[in-house]
C-alpha cells in the first residue's frame, strides 16, 4: 500500500481539512536515502501479514505513529523521535483525537527509539520497523549503503564504531523481534545479516 492511500485511510471520518497534511509530511520524507517513502512502503507492505485482524491498519492513532515515526531524521540526532512524537501529537490535536490517543501516539513512536515494546501495540510498530534487518542479503546490502549515505557528513573512523554498537545492540538481544509471527519469519535472517556486516566493518 501507498503511504498516502493509508494516510488517507487512517483519517478517513476526521476533520475534512486534514487531507492538507499530506504535502508536508510528503516535503519531510523526501531527498532521504533510508528513512523515506521506501521505507514506509516496505512496512506497510509487512502490515497485513502481521496482523491478526486488519483493525489496527486504518485506527488512526496507530496509522498516524507508522506515518509520523521518522517524519524528522537528521543522521546523527539522539531527539529524532522525540521531535516526531511531537510533529504527530500536533497533528492528532488538530484532527480531535483524545488526549489519551495523542499519549498512546507519542509512547508508540517513542518506542521505535529502544525497540523495547511493552504492548502488543508497540510490538508491531517496532518489528514493522525493523523488518528490513531480515531482507535478502543483496536487499539488505542495498539498506546499509542508504544508511551509510545518510551519514554521509561522517568519515568512516567515526561512522564504523557507531554502526558497530548498533548492530551489536540487537545481536545482543534475545530477540530482534517481539512478535511471533514476526520472529519466526525474519529472526534467522536479521542475525545472519548483522553478523555479517558487523564482519565487514
Amino acid at each position: 500500500m501507498k503511504p498516502a492511500h493509508y494516510f488517507a485511510a487512517c483519517i478517513k471520518g476526521l476533520e475534512p481539512a486534514l487531507s492538507g497534511e499530506w504535502s508536508a509530511i510528503a516535503k519531510a520524507y523526501d531527498g532521504r536515502a533510508y528513512h523515506n517513502f521506501n521505507h514506509l512502503e516496505e512496512m506497510l507492505g509487512h502490515l497485513p501479514c502481521l496482523l491478526p485482524s486488519p483493525a489496527p491498519a486504518a485506527e488512526p492513532v496507530f496509522g498516524i505513529a507508522l506515518i509520523y515515526h521518522d517524519i524528522v531524521y537528521r543522521a546523527g540526532r539522539k531527539d529524532n523521535e522525540a521531535r516526531s512524537a511531537v510533529k504527530a501529537v500536533a497533528f492528532l490535536q488538530k484532527a480531535g483525537v483524545s488526549e489519551a490517543g495523542q499519549s498512546r501516539c507519542h509512547q508508540l513512536i517513542m518506542t521505535t527509539k529502544t525497540h523495547a515494546a511493552t504492548t502488543e501495540e508497540e510490538a508491531l510498530l517496532v518489528d514493522l520497523d525493523l523488518a528490513v534487518l531480515a531482507r535478502d542479503p543483496a536487499g539488505y546490502d542495498e539498506y546499509t549503503r542508504a544508511i551509510r549515505k545518510e551519514f554521509g557528513m561522517f568519515p568512516d573512523f567515526v561512522y564504523r564504531p557507531g554502526r558497530k554498537k548498533a548492530l551489536r545492540h540487537f545481536l545482543e538481544k534475545p530477540y530482534i523481534y517481539h512478535g511471533a509471527i514476526a520472529r519466526g519469519q525474519w529472526e534467522d535472517a536479521a542475525r545472519s545479516n548483522l553478523e555479517r556486516e558487523l564482519g565487514q566493518l
